[in-house]
């Protein structure tokens, strides 16, 4: 499955002129498929020359700017969401747009804590001991985001923040801020940016649109000359993986070479499941190398002959740049 993202923003931010950027014009109602640039991929596939090669993919949404609704029906069902907000133009004020888009979301799962609260309340005064844990992180919840704060910055252990899982809360997604600047500004972005802080991505959205009509090479030389040592695709997809706590696995072999995402310190087995669900329920071992070294080989199978795999039991956490190798039974 692709990583879904959400790119939400003000009206005027040039949220869509991003989302175009990011697709490279091949959005259709708003949504488009992109694949994540990674230079590993074209090692290995240079190496291994396999007949197909995949890309991790990750799936954008551009949420409508002027429906609240629609915004957080975006966010609700991604993985991640891009916060995009106007460093360009006349008087930017960025962080009052994201402070209004922070407020909407919090707002939204407020009803829903409240809705949910009002039940276990119910249930615990019947004497139902169960709920007594849910009764307290509920009534946290509630008194953080009546503060107009997103709950991804209500301090819970796992356990806890489990509970408000079923709630599906849209404060609590991974996010990512975007920054979108002139190209005067760059490769800094200038003062509006500046007020974002240093987690923010600077991306000039409408150069990026006008780049991805030219060559790769060409982009890259003309990116150069405004300071900028990558495409805007490359600082999202970044921004978006440690945002969402993903890494990318390798396979390679002859029919296909293909990044897939996971879950950070995912058990083997469980980022065997990404590939197929029934990989997961039967995997036996795992047999892993690293880029370089396949690299070097040329194939899985010089490497196994050479004896230099790893195998790997059902512990084994995949780490980002793993190639692997799974053996499943039936």
């Amino acid at each position: 499955m692709p990583v879904s993202v959400a790119l939400i923003g003000a009206d005027g931010s040039g949220k869509t002129t991003l989302f175009n950027a990011l697709t490279r014009g091949r959005g259709a109602d708003g949504v488009g498929m992109v694949d994540v640039p990674d230079e590993r991929l074209q090692r290995l596939a240079d190496a291994v020359k396999p007949k197909k090669v995949v890309a991790a993919q990750v799936r954008i949404a551009d949420a409508p700017a002027g429906s609240k609704a629609q915004r957080i029906g975006a966010a609700r069902e991604a993985d991640v969401v891009l916060k995009v907000a106007r460093c360009f133009g006349p008087e930017p004020d960025p962080a009052a747009e994201l402070a209004t888009l922070e407020v909407d979301l919090a707002i939204t799962d407020l009803a829903t804590v409240e809705k949910r609260l009002e039940l276990v309340e119910r249930e615990v005064r019947v004497g139902k001991k169960a709920g007594t844990e849910e009764l307290e992180v509920l009534r946290r919840a509630r008194e953080h985001l009546d503060a107009g704060r997103p709950l991804s910055e209500l301090s819970l252990e796992p356990g806890q923040r489990a509970l408000l899982a079923p709630l599906f809360p849209v404060s609590a997604k991974p996010a990512v801020v975007v920054a979108n600047v002139d190209e005067a500004l760059l490769p800094d972005g200038g003062a509006a940016a500046a007020t974002l802080g240093p987690e923010a991505v600077v991306v000039p959205a409408r150069l990026e649109a006008e780049l991805v009509e030219l060559d790769p090479a060409e982009a890259a030389e003309y990116r150069s000359s405004y300071g900028l040592r990558a495409g805007g695709l490359d600082a999202v997809a970044g921004a978006v993986w440690r945002a969402g706590g993903l890494i990318t696995y390798f396979t390679a072999g002859e029919p296909e070479v293909r990044a897939w995402p996971c879950d950070r310190d995912s058990p083997a087995p469980v980022a065997a499941g990404v590939i197929h669900t029934d990989f997961e329920k039967h995997f036996i071992r795992a047999e892993v190398t690293s880029v370089d070294d396949l690299v070097a080989a040329g194939s899985m199978d010089a490497l196994r002959a050479a004896g230099k795999l790893r195998v790997e039991g059902r512990e084994y956490r995949v780490q980002d740049g793993d190639v692997v190798f799974f053996r499943v039974g039936r």
